[in-house]
């Protein structure tokens, strides 16, 4: 039986970076347990909330 699609939007961010440092990043996260998009949306985290109350606060 196919699974049934969620309906999601999502939107894709893409970045430039060195190779000599994604390759150190990427050491980094496997040792860490972790990944690119995991540090990527926590960085970013206040700065959506703040970005959502700013809408709101303009609606």
């Amino acid at each position: 039986m196919p699974r049934k699609k969620l309906d999601r939007q999502k939107d894709y961010i893409q970045f430039v970076i060195d190779t000599e440092d994604k390759k150190a990043f990427d050491t980094w996260c496997l040792a860490n347990g972790t990944t690119m998009s995991d540090v990527i949306r926590k960085e970013i985290a206040p700065y959506i909330a703040k970005g959502k109350k700013l809408l709101k606060e303009g609606e």
